[in-house]
């Protein structure tokens, strides 16, 4: 049995994502396609545009046949924590076949980075953190690294994601085929195209631009979350936590509750603050990563106690969906839960708080807080 493994966000479900899923399907003609799909919140420290069982539901009706929750544990990481957490999923659920979407597009460079990180791993690791006690980035660390092993780089956002879901599967020798699909739009754009990025239909409705053509099935978008709109809580939250309170949450690490505590008097807004806090050392995504950390209160013991998957959450899923998950349930090694309620861990108790604080921008935030344990998968 062919499975395909995709790994989303849907941020909005756009032209470019239906084309990614059909040339995926076009590529192996799976019999069945799931989507680990990051849950309200999104790898770039940011709420997702719509909730996930909104994203879920478009995705299962444009193709997909089960979409898995990636927990917030994960989603709102680094691209090496967002890969273990996806891949590991993807490979419980015994996919057989990886497809995302670079700006490279050639398999076989991930495979020689990847490969060339295993066999030098020490060499690596003392040449990024090297150049991190040097006051790089970790990004920027790892490229210097790769520069001066192979004269490589992965720079641009989708390349070192992919990167990491290689290096993942190769590190942890899955049988899982790779593949990847050369993007059709400049990831970074802001300009509305015949394949608009999701960065510019996010800035778009931001800004109230009419673009309901641009992604699909807009009519069941019901209403839109930004990060800016948290500024008010945020400020409220790193005003009244005291800098010893703040250092025990995650990645609010060497001295930053100091600069916190100093830039959220002088800035007027979430962009402000993010600006003034971003460094050559932290890089934006990181900075927006702890502010939502910090506005969940989430320490860095609840997250590492958390990262401990035994479970797989079933968002929605069609007929041949839960026909594979009926085959599956008594032999996969972790829990399938259809059922919020039924289950106990201390990722569901991370879940049930990123929706309530979802649910602070939300029109109707009771409905928001009851689907987390009243939503049904079919």
């Amino acid at each position: 049995m062919k499975i395909l493994g995709l790994i989303v966000e849907y941020n909005p479900f756009h032209h470019g994502h239906l084309y990614h899923l059909n040339k995926a399907k076009e590529l192996l003609n799976p019999d069945l396609t799931i989507a680990v799909m990051s849950s309200h919140f999104v790898q770039r420290g940011e709420p997702a545009i719509s909730d996930k069982w909104t994203r879920a539901q478009i995705a299962i009706k444009n193709g997909v046949d089960l979409v898995i929750e990636l927990p917030f544990v994960y989603s709102v990481q680094s691209a090496d924590y967002f890969a273990h957490g996806a891949i590991d999923i993807l490979a419980k659920l015994k996919v057989t076949d990886i497809v995302f979407g670079s700006e490279n597009g050639d398999i076989n460079i991930f495979n020689d980075i990847a490969y060339t990180i295993k066999n030098n791993q020490k060499a690596y690791n003392n040449i990024v953190k090297e150049q991190m006690n040097l006051g790089l980035r970790y990004p920027d660390a790892c490229n210097q690294a790769l520069s001066l092993l192979m004269n490589k780089t992965v720079t641009t956002p989708n390349d070192l994601l992919g990167l990491a879901y290689v290096k993942e599967i190769i590190d942890h020798d899955y049988p899982i085929e790779m593949h990847c699909i050369k993007r059709t739009n400049d990831f970074h754009s802001l300009q509305i195209e015949a394949i608009s990025s999701a960065s510019a239909i996010r800035h778009a409705l931001k800004n109230k631009i009419d673009i309901k053509n641009q992604f699909c099935n807009y009519k069941e978008y019901k209403e839109f979350y930004f990060l800016d709109d948290f500024y008010p809580y945020l400020r409220y939250k790193i005003l009244t936590t005291s800098n010893q309170s703040l250092k025990q949450l995650h990645l609010v690490d060497e001295g930053i509750e100091n600069l916190l505590k100093e830039k959220i008097l002088v800035s007027n807004n979430m962009e402000q603050l993010i600006t003034n806090l971003s460094s050559k050392r932290y890089t934006r995504s990181r900075i927006q990563r702890m502010l939502i950390h910090i506005l969940m209160n989430n320490t860095k013991d609840q997250i590492i106690n958390a990262m401990h998957l035994n479970y797989i959450r079933i968002l929605k899923m069609n007929n041949n969906g839960q026909a594979y998950l009926n085959k599956i349930k008594k032999v996969c090694e972790y829990k399938l839960i259809t059922n919020f309620s039924s289950y106990t861990h201390p990722a569901l108790d991370l879940e049930f708080k990123a929706t309530k604080l979802l649910s602070c921008l939300s029109i109707n935030p009771n409905k928001l807080v009851e689907l987390e344990y009243k939503s049904i998968p079919k």
